[in-house]
């Protein structure tokens, strides 16, 4: 599985762009490609306020979360090994930046749930950041196409027990870029395709026709921007990257501590009505519920690419091209355990669902 092994790059001599900001709890920097001029993101590890690195393998959950997400055919971002030796920490997780300057932006979640609802702050009205208050932002930007997305990120944590999918770790990418003639025809054969309704109906009733024909029709949109859902990224939060190895070590002796582990994972999403959050089973079970042909079609997409066989090459080798100088920052063999049997027991979990 060559293709799905996590590349080693040494970004010593990379300039940093020092003219962004990159927001996060993570300690992080953009960095440009000597040949290309591409920005690349550097992630290391989460920082207390102090300056200690207090999960020094979280960087390590990023790298295998998005190499066992492509595995299963998730839509992800995709994370490989850089090493920095001018930097306080030296070695860390990078990405090619999503955002291509002046041809496209991402916007975050954030950005469609304060417009939605202004009122809206994230850090004092945590409970009130559910499913359905993305969707309705979604609806409310003719973007409710994407709550399909929405539910897919949903599976996918709960494969990796993601606990931090907040506002700002979702997006939608906006193209700048239009031909003209295009966009024109785009708007005129919209348009025309419902000139004859609009004729008939009132005042009252246009604007909800208009947004009708236009969530049946996204491509018509793209007169505004032609949007796609942003690949799944930042994903760290997850397979046990908060405990010290001795806890590691202990769990993989007790199946019981690790059930209890999967048990009490819970996402940052709620669900409205629920003022606790649901762990992520308890969210897949209420996602069935109410959109049950959605749910169960991503999670026959894992069930159909399931093998437990790769998963296990997959994160064996996560670290396989780091140099032998480096050796200290490879995984320990417990971790990669831990990671494999928190991951295997979770898809055992989710296609029993179907």
């Amino acid at each position: 599985m060559i293709n799905l092994e996590a590349t080693f790059t040494d970004i010593s001599g990379w300039h940093k762009n020092v003219h962004y900001s990159t927001g996060g709890s993570r300690s992080k920097y953009i960095a440009l490609h000597p040949d290309t001029n591409e920005e690349y993101f550097f992630k290391g590890s989460k920082e207390t306020l102090t300056g200690e690195i207090k999960f020094p393998t979280e960087f390590w959950s990023e790298i295998v979360s998005s190499k066992i997400g492509q595995f299963l055919e998730f839509p992800m971002l995709d994370y490989n090994i850089a090493y920095d030796s001018k930097h306080k920490q030296k070695i860390g997780c990078l990405s090619k930046s999503m955002v291509l300057s002046s041809k496209n932006k991402l916007t975050e979640g954030i950005t469609y749930l304060t417009g939605f609802n202004s009122k809206y702050i994230p850090s004092e009205h945590k409970k009130d950041y559910t499913f359905q208050f993305i969707c309705n932002a979604l609806e409310k930007f003719y973007l409710g196409n994407y709550i399909e997305n929405i539910i897919e990120i949903i599976v996918f944590d709960s494969i990796i027990g993601n606990s931090d999918r907040h506002q700002e770790n979702w997006g939608v990418l906006s193209t700048y870029e239009q031909d003209e003639n295009i966009v024109k025809e785009q708007i005129l054969t919209a348009f025309d395709k419902i000139k004859n309704k609009l004729k008939k109906l009132s005042n009252n009733n246009l604007k909800e026709e208009v947004k009708i024909q236009v969530n049946m029709n996204p491509k018509y949109i793209s007169y505004l921007y032609n949007h796609q859902f942003a690949p799944i990224y930042d994903s760290g939060c997850c397979l046990g990257r908060e405990h010290i190895d001795e806890k590691v070590i202990k769990m993989l002796n007790d199946s019981q501590m690790i059930e209890a582990y999967i048990r009490k994972g819970e996402s940052e999403i709620h669900w409205e009505g629920h003022l606790k959050k649901r762990n992520h089973f308890e969210l897949i079970e209420l996602l069935l519920t109410n959109y049950p042909a959605e749910t169960k079609k991503y999670i026959a997409r894992v069930e159909k690419k399931n093998n437990t066989e790769s998963i296990k090459e997959i994160i064996e080798n996560v670290d396989i091209n780091v140099p032998k100088d480096l050796i200290n920052f490879k995984l320990s063999e417990s971790r990669k355990q831990l990671m494999f049997k928190l991951v295997t027991l979770r898809i055992e979990k989710l296609i029993q669902y179907l």
